[in-house]
């Protein structure tokens, strides 16, 4: 039985008012290698880390490359306890047709709960995964938070001036 290729992001942002553009890298080891193969700065990136609920449901965490999670600001957008927040091994994003060093806040799995930091919106023009380990989105940011209209935004990013000294 042949099973259909889900959905990605480069579908699903081919609306006509997305305006995107797909780089092609190496397959990502770590986020500064991408960097410095598409010669930008980490803080033009956006990451997005991959979770499990409780429930198996996918969460999804978008939030600026160069910034920290904050773990408990994420659980309470999503409406869970911030021990019921698991990391998600390979398997789970790849059942959403994600590869690894490929995870997208734009899923093809429909029932995602995504979460960006809030910070995302002010970033101007950003890359993010694409699903696949060689190549990323490039993207308006404020374009991308609205390829997902049912997500969330939240305090979830901390900046490095935000840290303490």
């Amino acid at each position: 039985m042949t099973v259909p290729a889900p959905i990605g992001p480069p579908e699903v942002l081919a609306a006509p008012d997305a305006s995107f553009r797909l780089r092609e890298h190496p397959d990502a080891l770590s986020p500064l290698e991408v960097c410095a193969a598409l010669g930008i700065p980490l803080e033009r990136t956006v990451k997005t880390l991959a979770f499990v609920t409780p429930e198996d449901g996918l969460l999804l965490a978008a939030l600026p490359g160069h910034a920290r999670l904050r773990y408990g600001a994420l659980a309470r957008a999503a409406g869970i306890r911030r021990g019921d927040l698991s990391p998600a091994d390979a398997g789970r994003p790849a059942r959403a047709g994600m590869q690894p060093g490929g995870v997208c806040p734009v899923s093809a799995d429909q029932a995602a709960v995504v979460v960006f930091g809030e910070s995302v919106s002010g970033l101007g023009r950003v890359h993010c995964g694409s699903v696949r380990p060689d190549s990323s989105i490039e993207i308006e940011a404020a374009e991308l938070m609205a390829a997902i209209p049912t997500a969330a935004t939240a305090p979830i990013a901390c900046l490095p001036a935000d840290e303490p000294a």
